[in-house]
């Protein structure tokens, strides 16, 4: 595969431990910069159960992960000035796909938010990363 190829290849972005406030202020920001290759509904309102992909986890507990894919190749590498929305508490952020492309969607997140890395786990051709985004 070419560079290119790699670069153009979905990352998908599960966010979780947040409200459906703080997964829109990251998806919205996101979706601005990324075309979505497999869009879903934007995580709205009050309750952690709605929204984009949004799973309730657990037998009868509010867990919810929610889940986008992005094609990071049409993106900048940083999110412009002021565009970020404010998290509410850190928010954990499972980044998954191409070597690439994941690196892109790192660094577009670092431009945005805080963001540490908790971990990450390497394939043949793709990688995931765990990551803690919060507020500058």
């Amino acid at each position: 595969m070419s560079d290119k190829e790699l670069s153009s290849a979905p990352v998908t972005v599960e966010l979780s431990d947040c409200s459906a406030e703080d997964a829109a202020a990251v998806f919205d920001l996101l979706r601005a910069a990324f075309p979505q290759a497999a869009p879903a509904d934007a995580p709205t309102g009050a309750s952690d159960t709605d929204g984009a992909s949004g799973a309730a986890a657990g037998g009868g507990g509010k867990a919810t992960v929610w889940t986008e894919t992005f094609d990071i190749a049409a993106a900048g590498e940083a999110a412009p000035p002021g565009t970020a929305g404010t998290l509410s508490r850190p928010v954990s952020a499972d980044v998954q796909g191409g070597y690439v492309g994941v690196d892109r969607m790192r660094t577009f997140l670092a431009s945005a938010f805080s963001v540490s890395d908790e971990g990450s786990a390497f394939g043949d051709q793709e990688k995931d990363v765990h990551l803690c985004l919060s507020n500058r």
